[in-house]
């Protein structure tokens, strides 16, 4: 059962930019460059965990969904 490259790549990037959102969002919390209050910094990290993992999770359906090469 081979996954369609296209589909394969669009998955790729999606999670990919997933893990660097949240990353860029960890670097910008544990720098302190907006200069946040405790809440604040507590309430950015939980959405954009939240975010990166839907993505993340919604990237892999759509890889089960439309990866198969022999369905339509």
């Amino acid at each position: 059962m081979a996954m369609r490259p296209a589909v394969l790549r669009h998955t790729i990037i999606i999670i990919v930019f997933s893990v660097v959102q949240w990353a860029f969002m960890r670097y910008i919390l544990n720098e302190q460059l907006f200069n946040l209050t405790t809440y604040d910094r507590i309430v950015y990290f939980s959405a954009s965990s939240f975010i990166a993992g839907f993505f993340i999770i919604c990237a892999l359906i759509y890889l089960v969904l439309k990866g198969n090469a022999d369905r339509e």
